[in-house]
């Protein structure tokens, strides 16, 4: 999924866990520029409807 569009894992990380409404704030550690600017980019894509429902299913499988 994260290959097929060209994202980090942090990429999808932050998505997924911006797209629940119970989750209020994403607090990303940071110990150089280049980790800021990444989560800053990061955390303006969002994933389809479609991928966040693969990732609950993932993550659904893996708790098990």
């Amino acid at each position: 999924m994260v290959t097929n569009r060209d994202r980090s894992l942090l990429d999808l990380a932050f998505s997924w866990l911006l797209s629940k409404p119970e989750i209020p704030s994403v607090i990303a550690g940071a110990t150089s520029a280049e980790q800021v600017r990444a989560n800053s980019q990061a955390s303006g894509w969002l994933l389809t409807k479609v991928e966040l429902e693969e990732v609950d299913d993932l993550l659904s499988t893996s708790a098990n």
